[in-house]
Order: structure tokens, then C-alpha cells, then sequence
């Protein structure tokens, strides 16, 4: 029996308290983890080694079963490109769209912002449930799923139908809303969705928004987290060049990510460090 559980990127060590007693494990696309009992690890974010101390673990250890390739446009990818060399094993059948759309989702490999936010393909639509405030146990129930149809197969799934359709529904709202909020420091954008509990991330629909962004900063909670998130627009027209590893960036305030994408998540009760973060990072940003 495989469980899946959802990680959270916080302050401190994020494996304390989940309980690695199993007869094996594996950690997928989040910060290595040096305990022994972490048999299979595979990430590809820059910032995977926080502390930077952990780099010296992983180079000195180096399990057979550790992965990294902060080169990798996906984990998905990663996974079952590292896997089909070691082991000779190829994804079924059922598995390759998603594996394929991985790498395109994850690394933004979109012609426009406008095909970044479309929902007309069952990978795009999943990408949008799968962002819009799911679970942990959604995203295990969507493993689960995934173990054995595909992505077509998935996206018809009755239960996520009506949640499908909600986005669908809410996207013209939720472009209104953006519009209205947006806050601009030079060519950084600011959407501060604090005070609506439950709002989404704009993610590329801010792009879409605001073309000239070059860089997009957005704030979202519920009841429990607050999640704030730093992108680079790749299809600004801005003759800017970045300076930022945004990932890195994150990583100074608890989180992580790409050179052009990051994030850092905070307790649901912590809303006056959220803001004072967001600050913070906007001064980082336009630092010239």
C-alpha cells in the first residue's frame, strides 16, 4: 500500500513530526531530507538543500536513490527520465501525457500567458483544480487516481466535475477582482488577496492581466496557511533584465522554488508577517 503525504514548505525542518515508519520511502519534488530512513529522494529546485548544510550531506552520503537536477523542467519528468536509465522502466501507457505535461506545466513552456491560462485540455483543467486551494487529501484521492488512468480519465472524474466548473464559472469574477486590486511598484505587480479568505492565486492570469509586469507578487491564505508567491514574467516585452534568483529570494524568508518562480508559505494566523514579507520582497525586487 503506497500513502501519499502532502509537504509544506515552513521555517525549521519541515519532516518533523511525519513519521517514517514504513518499510520504504520516497520524497518527491521538495528539500532533501538527510534521514537514512529517506531511501528514494528526487527533486529539482535549487533551493532543495535548506539548510545549505544538508548539500554536504547529500555530496558525502550520496545513496544510490538520491536524485537532483535543478536542470530538470519537472520532477515528473525527472523521475521517469532518471528511472527508465537506472532501471529500464518506462511509464505506462496511461502515464506518458502526464509525464509530458509536466515538464510544460512546470516549467511554464507556453507560447503566451493567454495558452497559460487556458482550460480547453484535461491537463490544464486538472493544473487549475490542482491550484485552486485543493487538500491534502484531494491531491492523495488525485494520486491515487493517476495510478491507473489518465489524465483525460481523470479530468472526467464526476467528483471533480462541478469544481471544474466552479472555476470555469469564477474566472470572469476572479479576473474582475484582479483588475481591481492590483498594486504596481515600478514594473512589479502586487495582488494582495489577504482580506479574501479562500481567493486564489492569480498565477499566470496576472501575466494575462498585466503584460508589461516583469515581476508578479501575489498573496493568498485560508483558515490554516498563507501562501505568497514571486514570479517572473518570461513573456514580458521589457528590454529588464533579471537579476533576481527568485527562488533563492524565497528561501531567505522560509521558502523556495526556481530562478523564476518562488514561494513561501506561513501559518494562517501569521497575516502581519505575510504583508511585511511582501514588502520586503518588493524592495528586493526593485532594488536596481
Amino acid at each position: 500500500m503506497i500513502k501519499p503525504i502532502g509537504m509544506v514548505h515552513r521555517d525549521g525542518n519541515p519532516f518533523e513530526g511525519i513519521p517514517l515508519d514504513a518499510d520504504d520511502h520516497a520524497c518527491v519534488d521538495f528539500r532533501f531530507c538527510a534521514d537514512p530512513k529517506m531511501r528514494w529522494w528526487f527533486d529539482h529546485h535549487p533551493t532543495a538543500f535548506q539548510p545549505p548544510a544538508l548539500r554536504e550531506i547529500f555530496d558525502r552520503e550520496h545513496a544510490p536513490t538520491w536524485f537532483f537536477d535543478p536542470k530538470a523542467p519537472s520532477c515528473a519528468g525527472f523521475i521517469a527520465r532518471t528511472l527508465a536509465t537506472g532501471w529500464k522502466w518506462q511509464p505506462p501507457t496511461h502515464l506518458i501525457d502526464a509525464v509530458t505535461w509536466a515538464d510544460k506545466i512546470d516549467a511554464a513552456k507556453f507560447a503566451t500567458a493567454q495558452e497559460a491560462v487556458a482550460l480547453d485540455l484535461p491537463a490544464q483543467r486538472i493544473a487549475a483544480w490542482l491550484a485552486n486551494g485543493r487538500t491534502g487529501m484531494d491531491t492523495a484521492r488525485y494520486i491515487e487516481w493517476l495510478s491507473h488512468a489518465s489524465l483525460a480519465e481523470v479530468a472526467e472524474r464526476p467528483e471533480l466535475a462541478p469544481q471544474i466548473a466552479a472555476i470555469e464559472d469564477e474566472r470572469a469574477k476572479d479576473l474582475d477582482a484582479i483588475e481591481k486590486l492590483a498594486v504596481w511598484h515600478d514594473d512589479i505587480v502586487v495582488f494582495d488577496r489577504f482580506d479574501d479568505v479562500g481567493a486564489r492565486n492569480p498565477g499566470f492570469l496576472g501575466y494575462w492581466l498585466f503584460p508589461r509586469a516583469f515581476y508578479a507578487v501575489a498573496g493568498t491564505r485560508t483558515e490554516s496557511s498563507i501562501k505568497i508567491t514571486v514570479g517572473l514574467n518570461k513573456w514580458t516585452t521589457s528590454t529588464r533584465k533579471p537579476t533576481v534568483d527568485v527562488g533563492a529570494l524565497c528561501a531567505r524568508f522560509g521558502g523556495g522554488g526556481h530562478s523564476m518562480v518562488g514561494g513561501v508559505t506561513l501559518r494562517g494566523d501569521e497575516l502581519q508577517r505575510a504583508r511585511e514579507t511582501i514588502t520586503q520582497l518588493v524592495a528586493e525586487l526593485t532594488k536596481p
